[in-house]
């Protein structure tokens, strides 16, 4: 048979038998460079799925650490404002308070009233989503009383400016009274108000026992692992629970809390945007926090699986043997006992861990992903070649050489006259291929040696135009005299705003205008009145919160757009920053330090509200400043249809 291929070999064309030889080389070489392909798609593969992972779990860290960080923060400013409101509470008003607030029942117990939580006035102020038990015995204890009003006056206050940062807060002692602010929980807070027996008490429960001097001798805020709520005894709710103690001359009285459903501890497809990935949380007790398979909301099954040191399942067993080794230190890479590549990191704050998981599976899946593009190009590729060969055979490739070379010298000789090159030294080689080489060379030396430099100009041009844009928007948004928006920028702010706003949400706009600015202009020259000008709205800026914004409408008049401000809100920054600025003493040209009160109006926000009509109701409440003397800051009252056009 070898005899018979070799004479078939020998009565083919040169053309052909070359085709054929190139065949069967450039195969072996494809087949060759695929197995290389493969194993190199592999790593590269693995290594950009440990970044992904690692940026994801870091990501995920980075977001829950900030969670647990406004929460300890809320916490504390709960303590200090408990500690306050009890240092101010005499005996006699703590007694009429708590009698007030939380009367004795039947049973012998004392509750809220339902104004508490549904809203409405009460003995210390307007108070809504609000809750408490009171067990017998407490009342008779004064300190105990103080604590709960003290305690009461500090969630109320505390609770609704948290509301959209946290859940619920609540305060609950070692006696087991608790009151706790929770307006959006969907049971309404029936249990403590209604329906907790007598004999309620949680103290054997995990929330609460962290809370003592022995389970928390640092008595810092910490974390419990998923629990069932107790106050939703007809169905399963599980959460967590931050708690921070309170003492007092060494002994625990109370504790700050806050509770995260698990659903809120991880938001509906918050960690599910890459399926491909599992997102796993564990607390350094070895308990489950989340886990997609066995940690689910309203599921009676979810209990079994929470102590993994212990679990019968080989995953979370093998969770538990990583967390262990590498839970301090953290880790990213392959964990055989799971079949997948894990990265795990500490999350601060919350004693938990946080382990993103992809199965090895997967990953080998993306390595051979490429391997049907890769093989239907190199079958490409070799028929092009063993064709353009045939081809090339078949046609007396001198010719066409000597014919392309002559082109090729043609078209150097032109670009020579042009003075773009030098022509090569006359080669008297009888190889076409190397000479057509050497004037190819020649024209794509040129060639490049033009493109680089216009590449030059064309960067140069960019840059410049950029820069012009940038001076351009520049100019067209900020006021040249204090640095901040101008009327065309902060009104288009106030319009975008308006369009992102929804029902729930809050937004204010203050008008704020300098009383008697005339007159400093008129005594002291506008150069001092324009540095009063540029010194206020640095006051003014320096004031406002992070997602404020600030803008000058022209003249000595200003327009403040106040983020999430809730009237209560709007009201005490518009107070801040007229108190301020009435209380500053502004140095201006000429040595001058000049006493400067403003006029502020303001406007909250309502649904269907426009910015003309916002603007128009602020503007007519500084109207009403004005009028009432100056100096002061008036709120506008909503009147559906009504708007006054800005002057």
């Amino acid at each position: 048979m070898f005899v018979r291929l070799r004479l078939w070999q020998n009565s083919l064309s040169i053309s052909a038998r070359t085709a054929w030889s190139m065949a069967v080389g450039l195969t072996l070489v494809i087949a060759a460079t695929a197995v290389v392909a493969f194993g190199q798609e592999q790593n590269t593969a693995i290594d950009e799925s440990l970044v992904r992972l690692d940026q994801r779990n870091a990501k995920i860290v980075d977001e829950l650490a900030q969670r647990f960080d406004r929460i300890a923060r809320t916490q504390a400013r709960a303590i200090d404002l408990f500690r306050a409101e009890r240092a101010t509470l005499t005996p006699a008003q703590a007694r009429r308070e708590f009698d007030a607030l939380y009367p004795l029942g039947a049973d012998g117990t004392r509750r809220s009233t339902d104004v508490m939580f549904d809203g409405g006035r009460t003995a210390i102020g307007h108070v809504e989503g609000m809750a408490a038990f009171v067990p017998g015995g407490v009342a008779n204890d004064l300190e105990a009383v103080r604590d709960m009003v003290a305690a009461t006056h500090a969630v109320r206050a505390l609770g609704e400016g948290s509301r959209f940062e946290i859940e619920s807060l609540y305060f609950f002692t070692p006696a087991n009274a608790m009151v706790i602010f929770a307006p959006d929980r969907p049971d309404g807070l029936e249990y403590y108000r209604r329906t907790a027996p007598a004999s309620f008490g949680f103290q054997d429960a995990e929330f609460a026992t962290i809370s003592t001097q022995t389970a928390n001798p640092a008595r810092s805020m910490l974390c419990t692992g998923l629990q069932s709520l107790i106050s939703l005894q007809n169905r399963q709710v599980w959460t967590t629970g931050c708690m921070t103690p309170v003492d007092r001359d060494g002994r625990h009285i109370g504790t700050f809390g806050t509770s995260m459903p698990l659903d809120q501890v991880v938001p509906a497809g918050h960690f599910a945007d890459n399926s491909d990935d599992n997102v796993i949380l564990v607390s350094r007790e070895g308990r489950l926090i989340y886990h997609p398979e066995y940690t689910l909301q309203h599921s009676s099954r979810t209990g079994q699986y929470l102590d993994i040191t212990t679990s019968d399942k080989p995953e979370l067993r093998a969770l538990w043997a990583l967390v262990r080794k590498h839970g301090k230190s953290g880790f990213t890479g392959k964990a055989d006992d799971l079949d997948a590549y894990v990265s795990l990191q500490a999350i601060p704050g919350a004693g938990w861990y946080a382990l993103t998981v992809k199965p090895e599976r997967l990953i080998l899946a993306e390595a051979l992903r490429p391997l049907p593009r890769i093989a239907g190009m190199a079958v490409i590729a070799l028929f092009v070649c063993i064709l353009a060969v045939t081809l090339a055979l078949r046609s007396l490739v001198g010719n066409p050489l000597r014919r392309l070379t002559r082109d090729a010298q043609r078209i150097t000789r032109e670009l020579a006259n042009d003075a773009i090159l030098v022509l090569p030294d006359r080669d008297r080689s009888r190889n076409e291929v190397t000479r057509l080489v050497r004037w190819f060379e020649t024209m794509a030396s040129a060639i490049r040696q033009s493109h680089s430099l216009l590449e030059e100009r064309v960067a140069e041009r960019t840059a410049a135009l950029n820069q012009a844009n940038d001076k351009l928007r520049l100019l067209s948004e900020i006021d040249p005299l204090t640095g901040i928006a101008n009327r065309r920028k902060i009104l288009a702010e106030l319009d975008d705003r308006l369009t992102r706003v929804r029902a729930g949400s809050a937004m204010a706009v203050l008008v704020v205008d300098v009383d008697n600015f005339k007159a400093i202009n008129d005594r002291h020259g506008h150069v001092a009145g324009d540095d009063a000008l540029r010194v206020l709205a640095q006051l003014m800026q320096s004031l406002l919160r992070p997602g404020d914004a600030l803008g000058r409408m022209g003249g000595e008049e200003f327009v403040i757009i106040l983020d999430r401000a809730r009237p209560v809100i709007a009201d005490a920054i518009a107070e801040r920053i007229r108190a301020a600025i009435a209380r500053n003493s502004f140095e201006v040209h000429g040595n001058l330090a000049l006493s400067i009160t403003v006029s502020i109006g303001v406007a909250n926000w309502h649904p269907g509200d426009t910015a003309r009509a916002l603007y128009a109701r602020a503007d007519g409440a500084l109207y009403q400043a004005k009028t009432a003397g100056r100096n002061c800051a008036i709120t506008s009252r909503h009147v559906p249809g009504a708007e006054r056009s800005a002057a």
